[in-house]
């Protein structure tokens, strides 16, 4: 136990109290107050998880040196959930976490090299030397990706820097209570000689083991930004976690009022770029949300893997889609254009309507005989993929009135409208399809 924790007969949640009172820097509290809570980690009551998981636990060897890593969960399951700890803190601070997703996903943590029981790295810290480390332990582990990445505090930046890096290779984000590059630059106009006397406090308190890594914290914090970052982050399902937790009697700058406020503006700001997914408060949870309310993170990493899961549908339906496009219209020069468009509408994902408005948009206004033509092909093809469906027999019959062949024209409308009555359609729906059948009909009479 390293001199920031209090002593053994310490309840844990004394643990985190002398913690904080302890380590009193402003901004870098966020990152910090996690020294000594690997001890305060597992004094708690771990929470059950839902059902028993496969777990794994293994030193992985990342190019000579070895990390400490734990691999449980479903290997069956789609979802890869990857955690990375706050500063200072090891794969312990993820135990509240972890097990309760392990029944329904792949799930990996890990301490980062120097921390817990993994091996120290040669290389200056660096959130590049991290992300090749992180690199390195999912090839070991043999997890491919898509990820969901969760990050912690100061995992946050961590996680950004990865996503930025290998966007193709993530599938969502979760933010828990994040740290934030530009934090200290809008704390300084409320108290910069606290912020100061704050900072210099940590600096003189910090464990030897862990000063170079908060000196390259507080040089993000002085620039306000993250190093050399590989690019925008992914547009991903994504969710933030933010304690909004009033203090009676805040001891650092951080737990103002207005230093919860600006906290809580960042996180607002910073969720703003992503098109999907939650930005969610609450008054409970210190800056620990994975150890006060961990049922909060197990739902927005559950949030994060159904609304990844919906894109990636999404996505591989519009891809097929498109190449159904291209399908059938190459298939207009094949040798059998008929086979060739009944192969092509049977592909994978793809849904009646998909086809329905594939051949209309070959149609167009109808006024080109060989669209007309393929058009015909496609939805005949569809009208016989299902037989049922009074909606496909109506379009195969509309195609075929623009071709001429009013017989054949007015036989799918009358189909049409015996399914329909059959299948208890709206009057406005059979209503248009006897005006179908009429004018059909009335075309068919005429020489």
């Amino acid at each position: 136990m390293n001199s920031f924790s209090s002593s053994s007969a310490t309840t844990g949640r004394q643990r985190a109290s002398r913690t904080f009172s302890l380590v009193p820097g402003a901004a870098l509290l966020v990152l910090l107050t996690g020294l000594g809570l690997t001890a305060f980690a597992q004094a708690q009551p771990q929470a059950p998880s839902a059902a028993p998981a496969a777990m794994s636990e293994q030193m992985l060897d990342v190019g000579g040196r070895k990390l400490h890593a734990i691999r449980m969960g479903d290997e069956k399951a789609q979802a890869t959930v990857v955690f990375e700890s706050g500063f200072s803190m090891d794969l312990s601070a993820w135990r509240r976490v972890a097990p309760q997703l392990a029944p329904r996903a792949k799930v990996l943590i890990y301490s980062r090299a120097g921390y817990g029981q993994s091996e120290p790295s040669p290389a200056p810290v660096s959130l590049q030397q991290s992300g090749r480390d992180l690199s390195a332990v999912l090839k070991a582990a043999q997890l491919p990706p898509p990820y969901v990445l969760v990050g912690h505090s100061y995992g946050a930046f961590l996680i950004r820097d990865f996503a930025s890096r290998h966007p193709e290779q993530i599938a969502g984000l979760v933010f828990v209570d994040p740290a934030h590059e530009r934090y200290d630059q809008v704390l300084k106009p409320l108290d910069a000689a606290r912020l100061a006397a704050e900072q210099a406090h940590l600096q003189q308190g910090a464990p030897e083991r862990f000063r170079a890594d908060e000196r390259y914290i507080q040089s993000i914090m002085d620039a306000g930004k993250l190093p050399d970052a590989g690019g925008p982050l992914p547009d991903v399902p994504a969710v933030v976690l933010t304690s909004t937790r009033r203090y009676a009697k805040p001891e650092v700058l951080l737990h103002t009022p207005a230093g919860m406020a600006a906290w809580r503006q960042l996180h607002s700001d910073f969720f703003a770029q992503f098109s999907n997914g939650a930005h969610v408060l609450t008054p409970v949870s210190g800056h620990h949300i994975q150890f006060d309310e961990p049922h909060l993170v197990v739902a927005a990493v559950d949030q994060v893997i159904r609304l990844s899961q919906e894109q990636a549908q999404r996505r591989a339906l519009e891809a097929a889609r498109a190449k159904l496009g291209g399908d059938l219209q190459a298939a207009a020069a094949a040798a059998d254009p008929q086979a060739a468009v009944d192969q092509a509408i049977r592909a994978p994902g793809l849904s009646e309507a998909d086809v329905n408005n594939a051949g209309y948009a070959i149609l167009g206004d109808g006024k080109q005989a060989p669209r007309a033509q393929l058009a015909a092909l496609v939805l005949g093809a569809n009208a016989r993929l299902y037989p049922k469906s009074d909606n496909a027999a109506d379009s195969h019959g509309e195609v075929l009135l623009k071709l001429g062949r009013r017989a054949e024209a007015r036989a799918e409308f009358a189909r049409a409208l015996s399914l329909a009555e059959a299948a208890g359609r709206s009057p406005r729906v059979l209503d248009s399809y006897r005006k179908h059948l009429a004018e059909a009909a009335e075309l068919a009479a005429k020489p």
